[in-house]
């Protein structure tokens, strides 16, 4: 059974390992000389370890060593002067190669690089690292996060560092937040040295580039560990699901769990608990209690968290009743719910108008010792500004600042929005020009807001205004921010404007909202431009749109005060295939204009209108 939506390869019998997979291309890598640290690095070949071989042999390569270590720090050109200086026997002795590589790494893991990569010149003469030298300077350059340094390194036919350093290596690179340069480097490792990672690093790459929210490299990670053969385990299943579910393909997720548990693998209450959250944002409550069952028999029992996603989507989902009788009921097991839990709950009340409710919760919050967050706070500042209580709104917004905490974005778009709600509109523009002064920055949604506010109470050209301020601002406008304009300025009768404000939307990628074809009908009737107004509605018909009722209402009113019959009785037969009826408002025009004109066909056309209403 394959995995599907996620490259083919990746399939549902995912412990099953394929082939070895070769690629990526040559990195580049730039090094540095300098003429510091010299004595420190000289002292450290003063009392050089044993070498293995006789006393006589040892001091002449030590003193070689040293030398050649200071000409490296000296002089910036120091490749030819190696070559001049010292006999190769010297020069390429093993333990040379070591007394110098070793220190320099540690200080200088660049110059370090550089002095490889001349040995690797010399093919022959030059002897390879030994192995703990080359783990050496891996960790040198992986520490100083010369990451592709490090794979320049490893490309080296002189430097083969062992497998621990080699995981290493990979850890540093994706505990960096580098999933890219995780991805290549696993590949670099496997085309040059047949390396293939432990089953600890594939999982930290997997987890970090969740961290990093790149489910994209997740896909890639495991369709290179598949080609290496590697077989995965509960941590590998656990990052796959959390994958699925951060791209919202719940059902892929759900197969991939019920797979692996055929195979004795339960992943984590992290996985799980995701899984549980993408059900609840989507009402699947079925699938929510096979979840908790498949949780309890398989020993990961649900925390907090996990019931937290479940209240928080029974709030959203209209089932705030069912979210507080699970609220209450983990109280009673013994369950301590956050801060977060609580605010979670005290919206939901709020939102379903249990005010006493969630005012009690709120006290029975900070009881415990909670402190509310930001969030607590504009949760219940929303509640107020909803009712219209803005004085208590106003009460809870200066409580969270005499509480320490900071002022944001979020708490100010709440107040100016019930203010706009309110009618306040002067408030709303004070507290919108004091947040620059106060350092909070002004979003799409505070620009909207207020944009919104202004039409609603009919001030045009404050929100044409506004409108120019957020393009000049830099913010780029979203959907809402036209939608309000453009139908003020069809029921100003500027269609024209609107028109041109509609094909400013669209060369921004933004798709207007079907509403906006409505107003747009609607404001070319009250201009007398039925004509127009049809072709309009003839092109939402092609594009399959469907106008409001009162669109089309309005659309045969105007073409029948204007005579156009024909063309209203076209509109009447759209309208009833769509399945809208007429409107008395428009029947009595329509019929009034027929018996006017004496029409030949009139007795007939009013019974099918009747007969049709």
């Amino acid at each position: 059974m394959m995995v599907r939506g996620c490259p083919t390869w990746c399939c549902c019998n995912w412990w099953h390992a394929h082939t070895l997979s070769n690629s990526r291309s040559a990195i580049c890598c730039s090094s540095s000389s300098a003429l510091t640290r010299a004595r420190g690095l000289s002292t450290s070949l003063e009392n050089p370890a044993p070498l293995g071989g006789s006393a006589d042999e040892e001091n002449p390569v030590a003193e070689t060593a040293r030398r050649v270590c200071e000409t490296i720090l000296r002089q910036p050109r120091w490749e030819s002067s190696l070559s001049s200086r010292f006999p190769p026997s010297r020069l390429f002795h093993p333990a040379c190669v070591r007394l110098v590589l070793r220190p320099l790494a540690s200080s200088r893991p660049l110059l370090s690089l550089r002095y490889l990569l001349w040995l690797s010149s010399h093919h022959d003469a030059a002897p390879p690292l030994d192995t703990p030298t080359a783990s050496c300077l891996l960790d040198a350059l992986a520490r100083a996060r010369a990451w592709r340094a490090a794979l320049l390194a490893l490309r080296s036919t002189k430097c083969r560092p062992d497998p621990a350093a080699l995981d290493s290596f990979l850890l540093r690179l994706v505990r960096s937040g580098l999933p890219d340069e995780a991805v290549e480097a696993i590949s670099e490792l496997g085309t040059h040295l047949g390396f293939c990672p432990s089953l600890p690093t594939w999982n930290a790459a997997l987890s970090a580039s969740l961290r990093a929210g790149r489910t994209d490299v997740v896909w890639r990670l495991y369709e290179t560990m598949m080609r290496f053969g590697v077989a995965g385990d509960t941590s590998t299943a656990s990052y796959l699901i959390r994958a699925f579910c951060a791209e919202s393909r719940l059902a892929e997720a759900y197969r991939l769990l019920r797979e692996v548990s055929r195979n004795g693998l339960v992943p984590d209450v992290v996985s799980l608990t995701s899984l549980v959250s993408g059900f609840c944002r989507d009402g699947n409550y079925g699938k929510v209690s096979e979840l908790l069952h498949v949780m309890i028999a398989g020993g990961r029992m649900p925390d907090i968290y996990t019931y937290q996603s479940i209240i928080h989507g029974l709030c959203d989902n209209g089932m705030g009743d069912e979210g507080f009788r699970v609220f209450n009921d983990l109280k009673r097991r013994g369950y301590l719910p956050d801060a977060v839990t609580y605010t979670t709950m005290i919206d939901g009340l709020w939102k379903m108008g249990r005010i006493n409710d969630a005012r009690k919760l709120w006290s029975e919050m900070v009881g415990k010792g909670m402190e509310p967050n930001e969030y607590a706070y504009n949760a219940i500042m929303d509640a107020y500004c909803k009712v219209g209580d803005m004085e208590q709104a106003q009460r809870v917004y200066d409580e969270m600042l005499a509480k320490g905490l900071k002022d944001n974005t979020v708490s100010c778009n709440t107040l100016i929005k019930g203010f706009c709600l309110q009618g306040r509109i002067g408030e709303a523009i004070e507290l919108f020009e004091e947040m620059p002064m106060k350092r909070i920055e002004r979003d799409v949604i505070t620009y909207n807001t207020l944009i919104q506010g202004f039409c609603k109470a009919g001030k045009m050209a404050e929100a044409m205004e506004l409108y120019w301020e957020l393009l000049l601002a830099g913010v780029q406008p979203s959907v809402s921010t036209y939608t309000p304009l453009i139908h003020v300025l069809c029921e100003e009768g500027k269609v024209a404007d609107a028109i041109e404000l509609m094909r400013s939307m669209e060369a921004k990628g933004l798709e207007p909202l079907v509403c906006t074809n409505d107003f747009i009908i609607t404001g070319f009737c009250k201009q007398g431009k039925a004509e127009e107004g049809m072709a309009w509605l003839v092109s939402m018909l092609e594009n399959n749109l469907k106008p409001r009722g009162e669109t089309v209402n309005a659309l045969i009113r105007s073409l029948s005060s204007l005579g156009r019959l024909d063309d209203a009785l076209l509109v009447l037969s759209a309208m009833f295939e769509i399945g809208y009826s007429l409107g008395s408002s428009a029947c009595h025009v329509l019929i009034n204009q027929l018996c006017q004109d004496k029409w030949c066909k009139t007795v007939e056309c009013v019974e099918e209108i009747l007969v049709s209403d």
